[in-house]
Parts: structure tokens; C-alpha cells; sequence
């Protein structure tokens, strides 16, 4: 969402955004939901105001921006909750851990920077396997 709204966005609906955002971990599903449904009823007009580019004479959206950010909340919103669809799966709350393991295996891969490709699949294939069966 900071790729598309920046960390202090100026505009109203951008701080809203954004700030629902930020809620998205501690709410469940319906609430969230709610709430993201109700500022698109907001800034709805907001979001569909167009105005005509001085260089190519086309109109396009004014905020593209903030309607790429709330198509990317929309769009990915399904595989958001993917952890409470399949409990039976165990699926963390957060990717924190597996961003850790990447960290690991980067640093670990760094420091053989001149490996070549074969020999890194199997770098990678035996921390694997040593790591996680």
C-alpha cells in the first residue's frame, strides 16, 4: 500500500486508505470488509474523477494512484484471510518467519557470490532439506 500511497499521503482519501490498511492484521474478515466497503461508498466519485493529460489530450483517472491501491486491496482481498479459510493447513497469520528464512538462505548464498547456478539448486536443495523434513 506505501508503494502507491506513500507513508504520508496528502489526500484525504489516501490517509483513510492507508490507515485501514494498517488495520488489516488486528480486524477479522467482516470488519475489515465493512470498512474497506464503506470507504469505497465514500470516495467512490473520488476515485472515478478523470481530467485530460495536458500532453496527450486523453483523459484518464486524476487519482491513479490511490485507485491502484484500493484495485490491489480488492483484487488480492480473497487470498488475504487464506489462514482462517484453511485452519486444517496451519497457515502462520503472517509471512514473518518465512521472510526470516529468506534473509537466512540470502546472507548464506552472499557470501559464495561467484557459485554457479547448478551448484546453488543444490545449495539450496540441501538447506532445505535439512532445514524443513
Amino acid at each position: 500500500m506505501r508503494t502507491y500511497l506513500t507513508s504520508k499521503p496528502e489526500l484525504e482519501a489516501s490517509v483513510e486508505l492507508l490507515e485501514l490498511s494498517k488495520t488489516l492484521t488486528s480486524s477479522d474478515k467482516e470488519t475489515f470488509i465493512d470498512a474497506f466497503n464503506q470507504w469505497h461508498e465514500r470516495w467512490r466519485a473520488f476515485l472515478f474523477e478523470r481530467s485530460i493529460d495536458k500532453t496527450t489530450g486523453k483523459k484518464r483517472y486524476t487519482h491513479r494512484r490511490l485507485r491502484s491501491a484500493y484495485l490491489s486491496l480488492k483484487r488480492n482481498m480473497p487470498y488475504l484471510w487464506t489462514f482462517l479459510d484453511y485452519p486444517q493447513y496451519g497457515i502462520p497469520r503472517t509471512n514473518n518467519a518465512l521472510e526470516g528464512t529468506f534473509t537466512d538462505i540470502k546472507s548464506k548464498l552472499r557470501v559464495h557470490s561467484g557459485m554457479k547456478k547448478s551448484n546453488r539448486i543444490k545449495f539450496l536443495d540441501q538447506y532445505i532439506s535439512r532445514h524443513y523434513y
